[in-house]
């Protein structure tokens, strides 16, 4: 019974920790609304780096403001799935089925969330030039080898983080 607990305990730090991932890349990578802070390890937003033409850039804001719609809403949905999750490791005794179940339907999110950003990928680098696209592919893969490590609340620590992330701090 402690072995199958450990193992969901680790299995859900495993979730948390995709979830964290692909959220923070989401924040900090692409260009965020007006008015959140932009973090120092990036340049700006990736869009203003492509020297776009006008029709280009009104394209890829349209495009980027679909996503992060979607992406916001989905989140919201990871968000209570977990919530929900945490209520059902609570019960006692836990209901193995119930978390098991709970734990799929997060995971089939977290799967549409990634669907979601690499379609978005896709539609943003369709209109782009030869050119703008590799360097549009080439600053997502240069942002995602040197951000820092994202981490879940549970496992947050002043050095593995991003600093503020934790509640500890």
């Amino acid at each position: 019974m402690m072995r199958e607990s450990l193992k969901t305990i680790l299995f859900i730090a495993s979730v948390a920790l995709n979830l964290v991932f692909v959220g923070t890349y989401l924040t900090y990578k692409l260009s965020p609304p007006t008015g959140v802070h932009q973090p120092a390890f990036t340049d700006g937003p990736l869009f203003l780096q492509l020297d776009l033409t006008p029709a280009q850039l009104k394209r890829l804001r349209a495009e980027r403001d679909r996503f992060h719609t979607r992406l916001q809403k989905l989140g919201q949905e990871i968000k209570q799935r977990q919530l929900g999750l945490i209520d059902l490791l609570d019960a006692a005794p836990p209901d193995q089925s119930a978390i098991k179940r709970k734990q799929e339907e997060i995971q089939g999110l977290q799967r549409v969330v990634q669907n979601s950003v690499i379609d978005h990928f896709l539609r943003a680098s369709a209109f782009l030039t030869p050119e703008q696209r590799t360097r549009f592919f080439g600053l997502i893969k240069s942002n995602i080898q040197t951000a820092p490590q994202a981490c879940p609340p549970i496992m947050r620590s002043v050095k593995q983080c991003r600093p503020g992330e934790g509640k500890n701090e």
